[in-house]
């Protein structure tokens, strides 16, 4: 799994093709805690830092792009 770190305001797409941008990163005791997401419709997802890992979202410029990458996160 390629894992990329949430960036406020960047765009990501999910495995349906659902465009989701990075809201914001919300901070406890100062380490990221939870992670707000939101949707072109304006529904907003909010997920911890350990269930951002899986939800399997790659970086839009990346997919618009074209760029494939390998299990080790290296372009291709």
């Amino acid at each position: 799994m390629i894992n990329h770190q949430p960036v406020p305001g960047k765009f990501y797409i999910n495995h349906t093709g659902q465009l989701i941008k990075v809201s914001y990163l919300l901070y406890a005791h100062a380490r990221l805690s939870t992670i707000v997401l939101e949707y072109q419709d304006g529904g907003r997802l909010y997920v911890s830092n350990d269930e951002w890992e899986f939800l399997e979202l790659k970086p839009y410029s990346d997919w618009f792009l074209g760029k494939k990458t390998v299990d080790s996160g290296q372009e291709i």
